[in-house]
């Protein structure tokens, strides 16, 4: 956390969530989007790999009021 917090914690686009516990990784992302203030989350794991155009594509598809979610392929 130390590496990634001092690279980060003076860009207001980033915020941090440290939990007491580990609670787990749904619980973890439950915290996180209950804090966020963004009109969008977008939810990646650390093995994620996105292609460069994946976010545009998401929010895009987003912009859209009859779509609730939206999500890209996986492939595994």
């Amino acid at each position: 956390v130390a590496p990634v917090h001092r690279i980060y914690a003076s860009d207001p686009r980033f915020s941090f969530i440290l939990l007491a516990n580990n609670v787990g990784k749904r619980k973890a992302q439950i915290a996180a989007i209950r804090s966020s203030s963004g009109d969008l989350v977008l939810n990646v794991d650390s093995d994620t790999i996105l292609a460069a155009d994946v976010v545009t594509k998401l929010v895009l598809k987003m912009h859209d009021p009859g779509i609730g979610a939206a999500m890209g392929q996986l492939i595994a």
